[in-house]
């Protein structure tokens, strides 16, 4: 702080000699801007950091002139004690007025708006930054200084305009005021006022735009000195990369931000700062602890406490979160900041299965009660009574819901005090969500039908799915299934609105997609198929859900929207296809396994059941997935992958007959991923041997193509050990004996970079592009790579080199002009990583490509060279097969003439477009 309010206070004396006015203006506007920026007010679950009043303190004498006024203001405003400052602004106010000062109090009038936020006096904060506003309206600005300062009144109205929930105002006064800056070339005010854009923008969902803005600004930070502004913009780009899921890069910049604050001695950002550590470190152990589990909960509802079995990886991260949380607590300089540190913690306590002191619960309480009612003091409850109420379910306690209701309608009270109806939404959904869980439905129902309303009025997508998804629990626990199919068909509805922006619903859903989006695809598919016999409609709408809920995963997986060609839907590419196609979609419920079947030409879809559990179910596919992957398995592996096929494909075998079937494509479901279908045992035969196999991320995919095209590939690969990978000796081979197939352009060893095969992929549209390299396969995007010889290539990176031929200058763009195949040898998924071919289904569908075939596990690579030399042989010499059958037959080559054991011919699927 030294170095930003140093000059302020050398310079205050000459503030009265009218010749230096000019640079008064200048010196009091940035003061301002340090004042205006960093409000970062974010939904229940989220990161909380405004700051409240503090317990004031002996006031020394007023002095008798405005600048010193000012000054006295600034001191007591950087230590907390913002009634004493708001009384020096105050008093420098009048006598601006009375001294005709039309500039220097409108510029007063800001710094006493936002001490006034502070104080949660936010109606009042409104009068004063209007009649600030209306001043420079009426004035003529001429000076840059002067519009500095009507940059600075933008600025701290968009601040006010957040914590009062005017979201999108907020957005478009920093607009006005970034506007301002850059016509007169400050950068400073420049980069702030893009930063607190980024905020509202984070506010809003839309995540993408921020990482935007945070792009544009992040190279000019490295030559800032350090300053507030700079410690702020770094922890708003942290939080930003954390709901990005980009959780080390999150991490790197909040201890950057973290230290800019200790070297200004600033405890109020260090404890913003470490609050915002702890939460990145607590979305790191629950990633940990998705990659390593992909059981569904049987509880319908989204509230979670934390899981019954932590890892000793997820532990740790729990740990630092919470010792982070400490040092918040310890270095807060308000009661609104440390309760929100407190309350942090206790959630992640009860997460590491720890009882709370009575001490600690009262703490919280004895806070929350003396807090000026605000946006923040209104989420700050709803969180801490959703950790009362895990806090009776870990004691497995009868549910107390009194203190529950007397917390929330509190916040109730105060959200519409405040006049903030997206505050007032959450605390009577959340109340809605009390009475739910102690079956009290018709007041759950009367709560959330309330909450819904305002959302819809606010046309808010964002939590109007949450209230949506509630109303449909409720109204089926009432035994109204019809309505309750009506509302979780609008909450689908108002998810696929946010489609873009899905990982921004709040910092914590990305992480909790499982919990908090992926059930209510899920219950309303099992509400759908509830019947013995279901209907068209409700099959056809339960396969489209799952569609939308696989796009959605997608989504998350690469935290944008990432399909972009035109795609076209299966059906119609079924009932034309040769040979005859038929699809099979398996769905894993928490109480059932059913299937539902395309058959071509037919417009009744085929629908059976299993009544497996999800837990029965993923029990058998996790013991498949290792007997597959063991070599010396046999009558044990047969068993399982029998049972499996009689789940999936045995009830319909004589329709598949009947209809004289010759390809199969799945649309998998969660670990049905992890299983290659071609090993799959009748009891005599593996299906590889009666039907060709492929895979769908979905019910659309790229448009197959009318006519072949030329048949060349682009060919890259390692044979030398990089970056602590083992060689590959047989890449060689396997190259080569493509070359001798189809024409090649190989790439080996030095020569295979990331640079390059961008270039070649640019330069000539190569309808084959082979890359026989290490890869792997994660249900996290930077742990999705295939190894190049300078480094990994993440999806997102092979993404950009891929879709090269995007381009504005005329040429053919990818929609257009896609990659016909993607071959992706020696990759693998991630070990124990439950959903790592989510992974693989992200690359297919990434780049563009209209097929990919890649490997589910690393084989043997002389294995991997004569497979796949017998693929393109049989696409050469065989000009009208599929690439399903082309695949079949290599496989069939393999476990008949050189290995039976589906190690060595199994793993390699086919995703995307089989033809």
């Amino acid at each position: 702080m030294k170095n930003n309010f140093g000059n302020i206070t050398k310079n205050h004396s000459s503030f009265l000699i009218f010749g230096q006015r000019r640079f008064k203006i200048l010196v009091l506007a940035c003061l301002g801007l340090v004042f205006s920026f960093g409000v970062h007010l974010f939904p229940a679950k989220s990161i909380l950091t405004p700051i409240a009043n503090q317990t004031p303190t002996k006031q020394s004498p007023a002095p008798l002139n405005a600048p010193e006024l000012v000054q006295q203001g600034k001191t007591f405003y950087q230590a907390g004690q913002f009634t004493q400052a708001a009384q020096s602004f105050q008093q420098a106010a009048q006598i601006y007025d009375s001294q005709k000062d039309i500039l220097n109090q409108a510029l007063v009038l800001n710094y006493l708006s936002l001490t006034e936020q502070k104080l949660g006096q936010l109606q009042q904060a409104t009068k004063t930054i209007t009649t600030s506003l209306e001043l420079l309206n009426n004035a003529a600005l001429h000076t840059n200084q002067s519009k500095h300062i009507l940059a600075l009144v933008h600025n701290t109205q968009g601040s006010l305009q957040l914590a009062l929930g005017e979201t999108e105002s907020a957005l478009a006064s920093w607009q006005i005021a970034t506007k301002i800056y850059a016509q007169i070339g400050e950068q400073a005010g420049y980069t702030g006022s893009l930063i607190n854009q980024a905020t509202a923008l984070q506010s809003l969902g839309r995540y993408r735009s921020t990482m935007k803005i945070f792009e544009q600004i992040k190279q000019s930070w490295q030559a800032q000195p350090d300053s507030l502004i700079k410690a702020i913009g770094l922890r708003s780009f942290g939080n930003a990369l954390r709901a990005s899921g980009d959780l080390k890069d999150s991490q790197q910049t909040l201890e950057e931000s973290l230290a800019v604050a200790q070297r200004l001695r600033s405890p109020q950002e260090e404890s913003s700062t470490l609050l915002s550590l702890g939460n990145t470190f607590f979305s790191f152990a629950n990633r940990s602890l998705l990659q390593e589990t992909n059981t569904q909960k049987e509880d319908i509802t989204p509230f979670t406490c934390g899981y019954e079995t932590i890892t000793d990886k997820a532990k740790n991260y729990y740990t630092n979160a919470i010792n982070f949380y400490q040092q918040s607590i310890d270095k807060s300089m308000s009661p609104m900041a440390k309760v929100q540190a407190q309350i942090n913690r206790l959630k992640v306590s009860l997460y590491l299965h720890q009882q709370p002191t009575s001490e600690e619960l009262n703490s919280i309480k004895s806070t929350l009660n003396t807090l000026t009612p605000s946006q923040a003091t209104v989420y700050a409850k709803v969180n801490f009574v959703n950790s009362l109420q895990c806090l009776h379910q870990v004691n497995k306690a009868e549910v107390k819901i009194d203190e529950s209701v007397q917390l929330l309608n509190t916040a109730i009270q105060q959200a519409q005090n405040i006049k903030d109806p997206r505050a007032e939404s959450y605390a009577l959904g959340h109340l809605g969500q009390v009475y739910e869980q102690t079956k009290q439905l018709s007041i759950a129902r009367k709560y959330t039908e309330s909450a819904l309303n305002l959302s819809k009025i606010l046309n808010a997508s964002d939590i109007a799915y949450q209230w949506q998804w509630q109303l449909g629990r409720i109204l089926f626990a009432q035994g109204n299934s019809q309505a309750a199919i009506a509302a979780y068909t609008e909450a689908v509805t108002s998810l696929k609105s946010l489609r873009a922006d899905l990982v921004a619903l709040n910092p914590d859903i990305q992480f909790d997609f499982r919990d908090q989006v992926e059930p209510v695809y899920r219950q309303l598919v099992a509400l759908l198929l509830e019947p013995e016999k279901p209907s068209l409609e409700n099959l056809k709408q339960a396969r489209s859900v799952i569609e939308t809920l696989q796009l959605a995963e997608l989504d998350n997986f690469f935290r944008d929207a990432c399909i972009k060609a035109q795609p076209t839907q299966i059906d119609q590419i079924v009932d034309s296809a040769n040979p005859a196609t038929a699809v099979v979609y398996p769905i894993i419920l928490p109480d059932r396994l059913e299937v539902i079947v395309k058959l071509p030409h037919q417009e009744q879809l085929s629908h059976y059941r299993v009544n497996q559990t999800n837990t029965e179910v993923e029990s058998i596919l996790d013991q498949l997935r290792v007997k597959l992957e063991t070599r010396y398995t046999f009558s044990d592996r047969q068993a399982l992958s029998q049972q499996v096929y009689n789940w999936l494909i045995q009830p319909a075998e004589k329709l598949l007959e009947q209809n004289q079937i010759k390809t199969l494509v799945f649309v998998l479901d969660g670990s049905l991923r992890n299983i290659p279908m071609a090993a799959l045992y009748d009891g005599k035969h593996y299906l590889i041997e009666k039907y060709s196999v492929s895979l769908s991320p979905g019910l659309q995919l790229i448009e197959a193509k009318s006519q072949k095209q030329r048949f060349e590939a682009l060919a890259g690969g390692l044979t030398e050990s990089r970056l602590g990978y083992s060689p590959l000796p047989n890449v060689a081979t396997e190259l080569q004996e493509i070359k001798s197939v189809i024409p090649t352009k190989q790439f080996l060893n030095q020569t295979f970079t990331n640079t390059i095969i961008e270039k070649q992929v640019s330069s000539d549209a190569y309808p084959v592009v082979h890359l026989a390299t290490h890869g792997k396969f994660s249900s996290q995007l930077e742990d999705t790579f295939i190894l190049a010889w300078d480094g990994k290539i993440n999806a997102n990176q092979l993404r950009e080199v891929l879709q090269t031929r995007e381009d504005a200058g005329g040429k053919p763009t990818i929609a257009s002009h896609p990659i016909e195949l993607l071959v992706l040898s020696a990759c693998e998924t991630a070990t124990g990583d439950k959903r790592a071919a989510l992974g693989l289904a992200g690359i297919a569908v990434r780049s563009g490509a209209r097929s990919t075939l890649a490997s589910l596990w690393k084989v043997d690579d002389k294995t991997t060279s004569i497979l796949m030399g017998e693929f393109y042989r049989q696409i050469k010499n065989h000009p009208n097969i599929t690439k399903a059958e082309a695949l079949r037959h290599a496989q069939e080559l393999i476990l008949k003439q050189y290995e039976e054991h589906p190690f060595y011919w199994a793993p390699y699927v086919l995703v995307g477009n089989w033809l």
